[in-house]
């Protein structure tokens, strides 16, 4: 019988972490039977990169699952965003099962003033997650670290007995997660290091494994040098002129707390002011780039009648990059994407992160504040002597090999052990 692996991954960075290990294992053995999950966001990225995959609207029962339907229909009337590419009938599914299991788990009244509190971050769907398996019957579990459902995943495999394995994105975890899993993949040493500092990992229970990430290996590959067609094509009042690209997220790990911090609007708003604002003062592009989760409402409506300002959220992320001189971010996976494409990196708040601490590393410029960021962008577009340190840097520090076929081999150990 042909052995069974079930993929459980969100959207974001950690969809493309899934269809290239995906793909390898077709290449390596054919005989494996892949059974991806793909969570309401990442159906869209895995479905274009040639992963067919399920999802929680495949295991809403109309009729036994009624009470999940009506919770998840009121739901999605404030926590459903088409401008994400998320089809209704998947936000209702995984609102509605989710809540039906923390209903479940806590009780109505518990339920709903845990989801008051955390909204979709109290989302824990154990119960969901043993009636996919009871059906997929895997062999073997993956998921990158994102707590909530991959994490649900992880737990019901472990109860269950079945292999598990876990591949992390960045250089520390999120939401105090730690991991379980029976093997956990990392970018590099230093990353497991923090990860361990961090008290998110559990050396008795798991295997652990410096394989690089594989959602950037087709970037080991791809053009780096700007493509005059390209930005007229997307972006053509940018032709001729530095471009920066801020690349946004919607939480970041909070070091004093121990816990992710997720911003408000008016973080985001503060943030895209301050940016902007800079990159006009030096004479560049201003481009905003949400990520997949956010909705994007909140830019669409900031961006109307700002100068040299757009939105870069439906273009390749690959072929944006190319073509931006410079990139700012906090800890989105999007700056180790830019970094292995040898680009400018201006990190925010960068003593604070160190999660993910690209200035401290060498492999960026840092800012801590707004105050400084018109001189450090104006710094990181013009010190070529400092870009160059960077780039050799991040040669001896990041990957320069294809995460993907590594991790295929140890699930594939793994399942015929």
């Amino acid at each position: 019988m042909k052995k069974k692996l079930l993929f459980v991954t969100y959207g974001g960075g950690h969809a493309h972490m899934v269809y290239p290990v995906v793909h390898a294992l077709r290449k390596a053995n054919a005989e494996v039977d892949i059974t991806v999950l793909g969570l309401p966001a990442a159906k869209l990225t895995l479905n274009r990169n040639g992963v067919d995959c399920i999802g929680f609207t495949d295991y809403l029962d109309p009729v036994a699952d009624a009470d999940a339907l009506a919770w998840g229909t009121e739901l999605a009337k404030i926590h459903h965003s088409p401008t994400i590419g998320i089809p209704l009938e998947d936000s209702v599914a995984y609102l509605g099962l989710n809540y039906k299991d923390l209903v479940s788990r806590l009780g109505k009244a518990g339920a709903e003033a845990e989801f008051a509190a955390k909204i979709r971050h109290a989302f824990y769907p154990l119960t969901i997650m043993e009636r996919i398996m009871d059906d997929v019957k895997p062999d073997m579990v993956i998921t990158s670290n994102s707590p909530r459902s991959e994490a649900a995943a992880i737990e019901t495999a472990n109860k269950r007995g079945i292999p598990t394995l876990i591949m992390t994105d960045l250089f520390t975890g999120l939401g105090g997660y730690i991991l379980q899993a029976k093997h956990v993949t990392f970018l590099n040493e230093f990353a497991k290091n923090k990860f361990m500092e961090d008290g998110l990992l559990n050396p008795a229970a798991s295997t652990f494994h410096y394989t690089g990430n594989p959602a950037f290996d087709t970037i080991l590959t791809l053009p780096k040098d700007k493509d005059v067609a390209w930005i007229k094509a997307h972006f053509p009042a940018a032709a001729g002129r530095n471009i920066v690209l801020h690349a946004d997220m919607p939480a970041y790990w909070h070091p004093p707390e121990k816990r992710s911090y997720f911003k408000t609007d008016a973080d985001i708003l503060q943030e895209m002011n301050a940016c902007y604002e800079a990159t006009i003062i030096n004479g560049a592009v201003y481009l905003i780039r949400p990520h997949p989760s956010q909705a994007r409402e909140l830019y669409i409506e900031w961006l109307q009648g700002k100068k040299d300002a757009y939105l870069a959220a439906d273009c390749d992320l690959h072929a944006l990059l190319a073509n931006i001189d410079l990139l700012i971010a906090r800890t989105t996976t999007v700056a180790l994407e830019a970094s292995l494409m040898s680009k400018r990196i201006l990190q925010l708040d960068a003593d604070f992160h160190d999660d993910m601490p690209l200035a401290r590393m060498g492999v960026a410029w840092g800012v801590n504040g707004y105050c400084e960021l018109t001189d450090e962008i104006l710094s990181a577009l013009t010190d070529n002597k400092k870009l160059e340190k960077i780039r050799d840097k991040a040669k001896h520090l990041l990957p320069r090999d294809p995460a993907s076929a590594k991790i295929a081999t140890i699930i594939l150990d793994t399942l015929y052990e």
